[in-house]
């Protein structure tokens, strides 16, 4: 199958997994217990307040007739009005879904080059005391919840040590340039990437050890070749597949975890914006931000399967 062949076929397995999410972020709105009016608006809010929203909301219409209508919609890039700010969601979303991906971004390029080093540094060297010691790192990395390890990382890296900055991704004074971005990236994209280079080095790990057990790896240790020439024509370059959808599978996990990494940061992006809209029970807001999360998560899978199919001849 060719690649446009395969992404056409991964594009129309995608979309009723799209339309199972709208139906769930739909139904977001209707699971709300008592008057969705009042509980928006508030107690303070006067009957004539009450009514226009509920009218602007569709609300007094059959639940099938508004989940029509919202989806149509949606369709047309019209996810509703902020009720807090007042502002189309779509033009309140667009920052800061830049901003995610600027930091998913970083915190990817963290997961794949630590991911690769460690395998490649480990699985040679299978059961001496750098394997072992790699495989106790990724066991701690997988264990640490990520609100506590940015707090932590916070608190020593920048309150005590001020080695990097604690908050947003400029400075306020004079904010602007890429390696003032770079710089307050560091810790948030070592927050969010640490468990997933846990899970991509152990995966990688584990399929470049049976790489390394294959009949001509043997014979290539038989035939004099060295060990990093054995790592490198053999066990590098067998093991890209895994290790290439073992990463994409990543970009949906890690643009899921920059909500709590950009809270702890104050990083304004998708994740800030979905805990201030919750705060202010914005319900456009929340159903715009579960949007994008489930879109990159369905698209960084899809990207993961493109590549490994584009790398491992056999899925061709």
């Amino acid at each position: 199958m060719s690649i446009i062949a395969f992404i056409g076929t991964r594009m129309l397995y995608a979309v009723p997994v799209l339309l199972g999410v709208t139906v769930i972020v739909f139904l977001s709105l209707q699971l709300i217990p008592g008057d969705i009016a009042l509980t928006l608006l508030g107690r303070m809010a006067t009957q004539a307040q009450l009514e226009a929203l509920r009218l602007d909301l569709g609300l007094d219409r059959p639940l099938l007739v508004q989940y029509a209508g919202w989806l149509l919609d949606l369709f047309r890039g019209d996810i509703g009005n902020s009720i807090s700010q007042q502002l189309p969601v779509t033009q309140i979303l667009g920052p800061k879904i830049v901003n995610s991906l600027i930091l998913m971004a970083g915190s990817l390029a963290l997961v794949l080059a630590a991911g690769f080093l460690l395998s490649v540094a480990s699985a040679p060297r299978f059961r001496t005391f750098a394997d072992r010691a790699v495989v106790a790192l990724t066991l701690v990395l997988a264990s640490l919840p990520v609100f506590w390890l940015g707090i932590v990382l916070l608190y020593f890296f920048g309150f005590k040590w001020k080695l990097f900055p604690i908050s947003g991704m400029y400075n306020m004074v004079n904010p602007g340039g890429l390696g003032q971005l770079l710089h307050h990236m560091v810790l948030p994209a070592i927050t969010t990437a640490a468990s997933s280079i846990a899970v991509v080095t152990r995966v990688t790990r584990s399929r470049m050890i049976d790489v390394l057990g294959q009949p001509y790896v043997l014979a290539a240790r038989a035939r004099g070749l060295s060990r990093r020439q054995i790592v490198l024509r053999h066990a590098v370059r067998n093991t890209l597949p895994t290790f290439a959808n073992i990463g994409g599978l990543q970009i949906g996990y890690l643009f899921g975890s920059v909500i709590f990494t950009e809270i702890i940061f104050n990083w304004p992006g998708v994740g800030l914006l979905l805990f201030d809209a919750i705060m202010q029970r914005d319900v456009p807001v929340i159903q715009g931000c579960v949007l994008v999360v489930a879109i990159v998560f369905v698209l960084g899978n899809m990207v993961s399967d493109v590549i490994v199919h584009a790398l491992d001849p056999r899925k061709r």
